[in-house]
C-alpha cells in the first residue's frame, strides 16, 4: 500500500474524520503498514502499549486472559487507543487477527511529535479518542450496572424468603 492508500484508510477512519485532506496526507507518512497472517497474536493483555492500530482490511477479536470474547475490530475499527495517553500503558486486552489483516500502525512517540507539530489536527484527534473512551466508559458503566442489578437481586430473593419463613413461623406458632 502507498501513501495515498494509507490515507485513505484514516479518512475512513473515525479517529482522522475531521481532520483536512493535508492534515491527513501529513500524518500517513507516520503510519507504516503491516500485513498479518489469520489467526496471529498481535497483543497480548498486560503487555506494554505503546502503539495505534487501526484495521485497514480483515479483523482482530479482542478477548481478555480468561477467554471472555470483548469485541470484533472489522475494517476501520482500532486499538490501542489508551497508549497514545498513558505513560506505562499496559495493553487491556488480547488482540488477534480472526483472517488475514493489514494494519497502518503508529507508535506512541511518532504520534506525540506529529501532533506537537500539529496542534489544530492535534485537536481534532484528540477530541475524537476522547468521545471513543467516553462512549466506552458510557458501555462500561452500563455493564457494570446491570452486573450490580444481578448481584443485588440475589439478595433481594433471599430477603423474601427469610421474610416468608418469618411469617410462616408467625403463624404456626403457638398462641398463648
Amino acid at each position: 500500500m502507498s501513501e495515498s492508500q494509507v490515507a485513505l484508510a484514516l479518512r475512513r477512519n473515525f479517529l482522522f474524520a475531521a481532520l483536512s485532506d493535508d492534515e491527513v496526507v501529513a500524518l500517513a507518512k507516520e503510519f507504516w503498514l503491516e500485513r498479518v497472517p489469520a489467526n496471529t497474536v498481535i497483543v497480548l493483555e498486560n503487555d506494554d502499549a505503546d502503539a495505534l492500530y487501526l484495521v485497514v482490511d480483515g479483523g482482530v477479536n479482542v478477548t481478555k486472559k480468561d477467554g471472555r470474547f470483548l469485541a470484533y475490530l472489522g475494517k476501520d475499527g482500532f486499538f490501542g487507543e489508551m497508549a497514545i495517553f498513558t505513560e506505562g500503558a499496559k495493553r487491556s486486552a488480547t488482540c488477534n487477527t480472526a483472517l488475514e489483516t493489514t494494519f497502518a500502525v503508529i507508535r506512541k512517540d511518532a504520534f506525540e511529535q506529529h501532533c506537537s507539530a500539529n496542534p489544530q489536527a492535534a485537536l481534532k484527534i484528540y477530541r475524537a479518542i476522547i468521545r471513543t473512551m467516553a462512549e466506552r466508559l458510557q458501555a462500561t458503566s452500563a455493564d457494570l450496572a446491570a452486573l450490580m442489578a444481578a448481584q443485588v437481586k440475589p439478595q433481594t430473593d433471599v430477603d423474601s424468603i427469610v421474610e416468608r419463613a418469618r411469617k410462616k413461623k408467625q403463624q404456626q406458632s403457638p398462641k398463648t
